[in-house]
């Protein structure tokens, strides 16, 4: 019996610490987002043949992730700058929420994976409204928040990377009138990056620590009781 206390002792020990390796954290700074995500990542801008202008945007092959429609049935756009303002970032065109400029647009934009079982490990992208200010938020599978973000007002880059992975994101309204373009989109799922196994930070190494210091304790003052 006292056997089986110290193997579940050293085994909580190593769960509790496998589960603090898993982190989350938000950037303002592209580059030290792609960074974070070792410089493998997939880009879109809008502004390729493989998403016309004025075109609906469900799935995009390349970024490994799909678009959920609004409540009214309808899904992001790709619109040109000279109908939408803001300020632009790398191209004509930009992803809008909405289709026909009207406010205050069509409410947040939902993302998943493009497959049910991979994860969202990064997503990134950014702010180009001008005027509004916006929040990225990532979700488990059962629905909690595992980070959020919020963007500069009026133009900047906001993204989230998560190791353990994100079953959907959230791209909202913070301040603004709900009508906001954003575009250079950047991703980090399976296929375009793998997290790699979880590194212990030195807080977690120190739980093992404890948590095997005290089952070895265990162990000696059984020996000592059998003596």
């Amino acid at each position: 019996m006292h056997n089986r206390k110290i193997a579940l002792g050293a085994f909580a020990a190593m769960s509790l610490a496998a589960a603090s390796s898993a982190h989350a954290a938000a950037f303002t700074d592209e580059a030290a987002w792609r960074a974070a995500v070792g410089n493998v990542y997939a880009l879109e801008t809008w502004d390729t043949g493989t998403t016309p202008v004025f075109s609906d945007v469900g799935a995009v092959a390349n970024l490994g992730i799909r678009f959920l429609p609004f409540d009214d049935g309808t899904l992001p756009t790709v619109q040109p700058y000279q109908f939408t303002g803001g300020v632009p970032r790398s191209g004509p065109n930009n992803l809008l929420n909405d289709r026909d400029y009207s406010l205050p647009a069509r409410g947040p934009i939902n993302v998943v994976p493009l497959s049910g079982a991979d994860f969202l490990f990064g997503l990134g992208m950014w702010n180009v409204g001008g005027d509004d200010q916006l929040s990225l938020t990532f979700y488990d599978g059962g629905g909690a928040v595992i980070e959020t973000v919020t963007s500069a007002i009026s133009s900047g880059f906001f993204g989230i990377v998560n190791s353990s992975g994100a079953v959907r994101a959230q791209v909202n309204f913070v301040e603004g009138n709900g009508y906001a373009p954003t575009d250079d989109w950047q991703t980090a799922a399976r296929g375009t990056f793998d997290p790699g196994p979880g590194i212990p930070e030195p807080a977690t190494w120190a739980m093992m620590i404890i948590g095997f210091g005290a089952a070895g304790s265990m162990i000696r003052r059984r020996k000592a009781v059998v003596a």
